[in-house]
C-alpha cells in the first residue's frame, strides 16, 4: 500500500533474539524517537500523534525517521528449518496527509495568482515531494538491508577498527583486568572481548 513502506526478507538465523537486538540498538544509534516496546520476535515503535514529544521536536528534518507513524519490526519462522521471515513495515499516513494538505494549500493560492511561473513553482513543490518519498523508501530499506548483513551499526564499525582478538591475546593479564574494570576509555564491545580472552587463559 502507498501509505507504507513494507519490507521484507528470508534469512537463515540460529537466533532471532539476535537480529532483534541490532535493530534496537540501531534504532537507537540513529536517534529514533518512537516509543521502542520489545515483545518475543517483534519490535514495535510507536508514535502517539497526541504526545508532545521533545525528542522529536529536536530531531532535524534529515532524521531519518522524522514525520513517519507507527513501525514494526516481526521475525517469523517458516516451513524450512532455520529459515526466518523479517518484515519491517513503516506507516507514512501521517506525513502523506501533511503533504496532501500542504500542496492543496499551494495549490489553491498559486492556481489563483494564475501565471506560468506561479504554476512552475507547483510542479517543483509536487517533485520535491515526489522525491522525498523515494529518498525516503530508499534510505530505509538500506538500514533495513545494513541490518541484516551486519546487525549492530556501531560494534561492526569497533570491530573493524583493530583485530581486537590480536590485540587482546597480545596484553597482559594485568592489562586486561584495567579493561574488563573499565579502568579504560575502550567501548563495552571490547570489555566483552577481554573477558572473552581471561575465559581463554582460565583466568
Amino acid at each position: 500500500m502507498f501509505y507504507n513502506f513494507i519490507f521484507e526478507k528470508e534469512i537463515p538465523l540460529k537466533n532471532p533474539d539476535v537480529l532483534l537486538d541490532a535493530f534496537e540498538k540501531n534504532f537507537q544509534r540513529t536517534v529514533c524517537y518512537h516509543t521502542i516496546k520489545r515483545k518475543d520476535n517483534r519490535i514495535d515503535l510507536d508514535n502517539n500523534p497526541f504526545d508532545f514529544n521533545y525528542s522529536y521536536k529536536l530531531t532535524s528534518g534529515s532524521n531519518l525517521w522524522h514525520g513517519l507513524g507507527d513501525m514494526y519490526i516481526s521475525i517469523t519462522p517458516t516451513p524450512l528449518q532455520d529459515l526466518y521471515k523479517v518484515k519491517f513495515s513503516v506507516s507514512l499516513l501521517r506525513v502523506l496527509i501533511l503533504q496532501a494538505i500542504f500542496l492543496i494549500v499551494i495549490s489553491i493560492i498559486l492556481t489563483n495568482a494564475s501565471t506560468t511561473y506561479h504554476l512552475y513553482l507547483l510542479f517543483f513543490f509536487i517533485i520535491v515531494t515526489i522525491t522525498s518519498y523515494i529518498s525516503g523508501y530508499i534510505r530505509i530499506r538500506r538500514f533495513f538491508n545494513d541490518t541484516i548483513k551486519i546487525g549492530d551499526f556501531y560494534r561492526n564499525q569497533v570491530n573493524k577498527s583493530y583485530d581486537w582478538d590480536v590485540v587482546l591475546q597480545n596484553k597482559t593479564n594485568s592489562e586486561l583486568k584495567q579493561i574488563i574494570k573499565g579502568k579504560t576509555l575502550l567501548p563495552n564491545i571490547v570489555i566483552e572481548l577481554a573477558k572473552k580472552e581471561m575465559v581463554k587463559r582460565g583466568e
